[in-house]
């Protein structure tokens, strides 16, 4: 009698613990990690790559970094700039998994850099920006570790000039730029393809 409920008893105890086993160890093969590249941002002169990993299996914690290359048709002080960005997002996945709908927060420090000529004279400028805010976004992940992302998110930003030469068209030049560039703002997107591994 005794043996018989040792043996139900152990019976019992594998049937629950094997699908927990085989949770955990398909937990342990699934993909933690993803690196992503934006190919549409080439259209506009943005190159961004961004590298996210799990630290848990729900959270995860995301770097990445944007260069722009700017045209000089936003003001007649013939400007060449370019943009840097750098920003750190957190995570929360809906599932314990990087294929999963996500909220988060994210920070970003960006700058734009320029050298114009208006009148004879040179300038140059420096606007950096500082960003916190929220972002919502999905990954899509297939089992050969194609990845699809898309986020959208939007803060608030603060931001500052630093100008070399504080000269009256100078100034105008450089208020244009920033009126007429688009992608000065705080709103962050990310439409990635890459490899989750």
């Amino acid at each position: 009698m005794r043996n018989q409920r040792m043996t139900t008893i152990l019976i019992t105890l594998l049937f629950i613990l094997s699908p927990l086993a085989a949770q955990s160890e398909s937990e342990e093969t699934a993909p933690r990690q993803a690196i992503n590249a934006c190919p549409l941002g080439v259209a506009f002169g943005i190159f961004s790559v961004n590298y996210e990993y799990l630290v848990a299996p729900s959270h995860g914690i995301l770097g990445r970094l944007d260069y722009e290359m700017i045209p000089e048709t936003y003001s007649e002080g013939s400007i060449d700039a370019a943009g840097y960005a750098a920003v750190i997002n957190y995570r929360k996945h809906l599932r314990d998994s990087l294929d999963s709908f996500y909220v988060g927060t994210y920070g970003r420090y960006r700058v734009y850099l320029g050298d114009g000529r208006l009148s004879g004279q040179e300038f140059s400028f420096a606007l950096p920006e500082v960003t916190i805010g929220i972002n919502v976004g999905r990954r899509w992940l297939w089992e050969n570790g194609f990845n699809l992302n898309l986020t959208f998110g939007y803060g608030y930003a603060y931001s500052w000039r630093e100008v070399e030469n504080t000269s009256v068209e100078a100034t105008k030049a450089i208020d244009a730029f920033e009126d007429e560039y688009a992608f000065i703002s705080p709103f962050l997107g990310e439409f990635s393809i890459g490899y989750a591994f």
